[in-house]
């Protein structure tokens, strides 16, 4: 879509950007690496140079950003258009604080052909934005360790994703100790491990995925009721929590604490399989020292994925709502930015997972290996889950809660039906619902 406001005439300033009296200003203030950063100064400086009649000036917080929003906020500063978390977005979204993007749909026809699962809504039918990137959860994994263990890959069709029997029993062969025993072997050391199959973290990125797979939740479907302690959820948190004190396939967190990054630690060999989210990509494409790839999680029941990412919004205090929406357009679409290319992004629009030459563009390179077309596009279109961050009333109050719970869990201290039953009074009076799905 072409600028609100045309008829103006700009000369060309700095880096390419307008100068333009008369143009409308907007803030735009973002989190994310140095590559990001870079990403979004060069986005930035083509869009102001594509559209005379707007500029946009980036900032970027590389240190605390919710501290940063929430300061801006009390002191009515905020920016027009901002990255925000997904949990504080729901939150301010029902306090009415960030602009209906829904009401906008019939001049803006763009903003409603993006994928079903990156829209968020406060209420029935009220959109205030997406997902500024699809993120979802897979494994990484080492592929010359697969090959020295003589054992196939993880699979890559969600269709025929492992069993956890079948992951379990891959994880133990890929797990030796310093005399090359493994996990179930006679005089396996469990003290001296060197390499471990699989490693997992704490938050809801690993366990949430595995909780929709075997049909588990948090809450009931009205977010009213607390479930983490039905016999669905508990029994994945056991298998997580065998894993590492009973099988010994996994470093439990102590030991995580003193790892370096995922990356490194399959470089390294340290471990063979970690589960991150497709964001990685970019890291992992630019470790030359490594052969990796990826596949889908195990299964318990079905095949599940689950979306982990920060929104961009608009915020309802904008003086300049419809030039910040073609803002808003331009700043997460892969014609425009580099990040798609990179790996640290998937896109949102449908038609980067459904037509071929859309799909190509941004995938045919180092950064997306073969594995990617199902393992990370039919899985992300098919088979991703929203977290309860975004589903979920009241999630900040909630997660502050359920953390310190379920470290008992991957500490030892208790068994995870203890530790799910002791949550329940707790987590129970936090419950005030969901938001809606559309």
């Amino acid at each position: 879509m072409t600028a609100i406001l045309t008829g103006l005439t700009a000369c060309s300033g700095n880096a390419g950007e307008p100068v333009n009296p008369n143009a409308v200003e907007l803030k735009f203030m973002y989190w994310g690496s140095n590559d990001e950063k870079q990403a979004m100064e060069k986005m930035i400086q083509s869009f102001n140079a594509s559209h005379p009649d707007i500029r946009v000036k980036g900032e970027h917080v590389p240190g605390d950003y919710t501290t940063k929003i929430n300061t801006l906020m009390a002191a009515n500063q905020l920016p027009d258009i901002a990255y925000l978390g997904d949990s504080l977005t729901m939150k301010w979204a029902s306090e009415g604080r960030l602009l209906d993007l829904s009401s906008y749909y019939d001049e803006y026809p763009e903003l409603k052909n993006k994928l079903k699962s990156s829209y968020l809504y406060s209420e029935p039918g009220k959109s205030i934005g997406n997902y500024t990137a699809l993120e979802v959860m897979q494994l990484f994994y080492n592929k010359e360790l697969f090959a020295e263990a003589g054992v196939p890959v993880p699979p890559a069709d969600p269709k025929k994703a492992w069993t956890w029997d079948e992951f379990l029993a891959i994880a133990k062969k890929l797990t030796k100790d310093q005399n090359g025993r493994h996990p179930g072997d006679s005089s396996f050391d469990p003290k001296n491990i060197v390499q471990y199959g699989f490693a997992f973290g704490n938050d809801r990125s690993s366990w949430g995925p595995l909780l929709a797979s075997n049909g588990g939740a948090l809450t009931d479907q009205t977010g009213k009721k607390y479930t983490l302690n039905s016999p669905e959820s508990v029994e994945v948190f056991q298998k997580l929590q065998d894993l590492v004190f009973k099988e010994h396939v996994s470093p439990d967190l102590i030991q995580q604490q003193d790892m370096p990054s995922n990356t490194i630690r399959l470089q390294t060999k340290k471990v063979a399989m970690v589960v991150d989210g497709t964001w990685s990509l970019l890291d992992f494409s630019n470790n030359k020292q490594l052969q990796w790839s990826i596949g889908v999680l195990p299964k318990l029941k079905e095949p599940k994925t689950m979306i982990v990412a920060g929104a961009t919004v608009i915020f309802q205090s904008t003086k300049h709502p419809k030039e910040a929406l073609e803002f808003y357009l331009y700043h997460n679409n892969p014609e425009k930015v580099d990040l798609f290319k990179s790996g640290l992004w998937m896109p949102i629009e449908e038609k980067y997972y459904t037509d071929k030459q859309a799909i190509q563009s941004w995938t045919n390179n180092a950064a997306h290996p073969p594995e990617f077309q199902q393992a990370g596009i039919e899985y992300a279109r098919d088979y991703a889950i929203k977290p309860s961050t975004s589903t979920l009333r009241n999630w900040p109050d909630i997660g502050s809660k359920l953390t310190p719970g379920l470290d008992l869990i991957w500490t030892n201290k208790k068994t995870p039906q203890q530790a799910l039953d002791e949550l329940e009074p707790i987590i129970q009076p936090l419950l005030q619902g969901v938001y809606p799905d559309e």
